[in-house]
């Protein structure tokens, strides 16, 4: 009624247009919303498409890094220059004499101890040998029948009393009979055993009472004598350093019971020839002793001072072992080379190498096993102590 009230009225009706009213201002809102959220795609889009750009643009730098090896090089050093060969040895007299007994007889009296000093032709002990003794007795009366009978001979064959014959065979018992008395007396006399050089008594082995015999490979020695104002070392250098030692070459030589002493020594001669059985170069150095602070018999290390070679030296770390044997990685035209050496003695941390390298070699300190041959490489500024030298 309403309804017609208001027609009848002429009012409008505005019942009939609020529904659509409604779906309009739907319809504005979606299609607002529909607009907010495609932004807020290709925002997202448009981000994730940066995001991936820029974690490939660092990738890629990233890579050519990686490809291009970082490292530091060192120059292979001389290979003699400086290095030292140390050795062991003991010390011994510059004259040492070991003094048997020239005959067998009993110890009568002996005069010099160990540690006395004593001079040539110092009388050291006396041997009393009685059998000896005897023996001359019976050989001064032989001589003295033969002289007297020599002597009537001769005056008979100046009479011609007697044949020449005669007097010859006089002549030889008389001569004989000398020779034995003068070979007894002087067996007599090795009763007094001498000291034959001056030098200082190391060992004696004899005590009153004693018998002793003429010296043999299973007899004592009575006495040892040693000159120890001047030493001498024997020194054995393996055959690949051999042609490194030269006579008058200076030897560093160091007691094992006072390291911080360094006596200064050279070489005094060598054998010239490398011995077969130990395959060494015998080397023969002297030094002086005058204050006698070095004890014969003292073990001691020498330190040699070698001349250089054309080999050369470098630390263990710029090695790479594999299947291809021992290599070093080299830096040529800004790439890596892998270049086979032959090694030598090893020093610790520092080892020879006697061929695959030249002097204007640049070596990569510590590479990796993976390195090859041909890749790039950059020279890092060298840190301190990175060379061989200081590798020692």
């Amino acid at each position: 009624m309403t309804h017609e009230r208001h027609t009848q009225q002429g009012l409008p009706d505005l019942k009939l247009h609020e529904p659509s009213l409604g779906r309009a201002r739907v319809v504005r809102q979606f299609r607002v919303l529909l607009v907010l959220i495609v932004l807020v795609l290709l925002l997202g889009l448009a981000r994730t498409l940066w995001t991936r750009g820029s974690e490939a643009t660092m990738l890629g730098a990233r890579s050519r890094e990686t490809a291009v090896l970082h490292v530091l090089v060192i120059s292979p050093s001389g290979g003699g220059a400086g290095q030292p060969l140390t050795l062991p040895g003991t010390l011994q007299g510059r004259v040492e004499a070991q003094i048997y007994a020239r005959t067998s007889g009993y110890v009568k009296a002996w005069f010099k101890d160990i540690g006395a000093a004593v001079r040539k032709g110092d009388l050291l002990a006396v041997l009393d040998i009685p059998e000896v003794n005897r023996q001359v007795d019976e050989a001064a009366a032989n001589y003295e029948l033969a002289r007297i009978a020599f002597e009537r001979w001769t005056r008979l064959r100046a009479q011609d009393a007697v044949a020449q014959q005669e007097l010859d065979e006089k002549t030889g018992a008389f001569r004989q009979a000398e020779a034995v008395l003068k070979r007894l007396r002087e067996q007599l006399a090795y009763g007094r055993v001498l000291a034959p050089f001056d030098g200082v008594v190391t060992r004696r082995n004899l005590n009153v009472g004693d018998l002793v015999n003429a010296g043999g490979a299973a007899t004592p020695a009575l006495f040892t004598i040693s000159q120890v104002h001047q030493l001498h070392l024997y020194l054995y250098v393996p055959q690949d350093r051999a042609a490194q030692v030269r006579v008058g070459d200076p030897v560093d030589v160091v007691a094992l019971d006072r390291p911080e002493r360094h006596i200064a020594a050279r070489v005094a001669r060598t054998a010239g020839a490398i011995d077969q059985g130990t395959g060494t170069l015998q080397i023969d150095v002297e030094l002086a002793n005058a204050d006698r602070a070095l004890l014969p018999g003292s073990s001691v290390q020498a330190l040699l001072r070698l001349r250089p070679t054309d080999r050369w030296l470098l630390p263990t770390n710029t090695l790479l072992f594999g299947a291809a044997g021992s290599q070093v990685a080299l830096v040529r035209d800004g790439h890596v080379l892998r270049q086979a050496v032959e090694l030598g003695t090893d020093y610790g941390r520092l080892v020879e190498v006697r061929s695959g390298l030249a002097a204007q070699d640049r070596v990569i300190v510590g590479p990796p096993d993976s390195v090859v041959s041909g890749q790039a490489v950059v020279i890092a500024p060298p840190a301190p102590a990175a060379s061989a030298a200081s590798a020692r």
